[in-house]
């Protein structure tokens, strides 16, 4: 089996494309799921996944940089 990361590809119109990072449990579930099922919102999930840096903790570092949240 090859190291590099699984895309998965979506052909119906709009075509979507994902990428599975090796090493992301979170990913490898949804590619189970998306083998399962054909859901296109988990193709959507695995490409709004973060792997560096959690989206939430992106927003406090924003804010902590003077941005407005209301």
């Amino acid at each position: 089996m090859s190291d590099a990361p699984r895309e998965i590809v979506s052909y119906r119109s709009p075509e979507i494309r994902a990428t599975v990072h090796n090493g992301c449990d979170v990913c490898k579930a949804l590619a189970q799921q998306w083998d399962a099922t054909h859901d296109r919102d988990l193709l959507i999930e695995i490409n709004n996944h973060p792997h560096e840096k959690p989206k939430l903790s992106r927003v406090k570092d924003w804010v902590a940089d003077g941005a407005s949240v209301g």
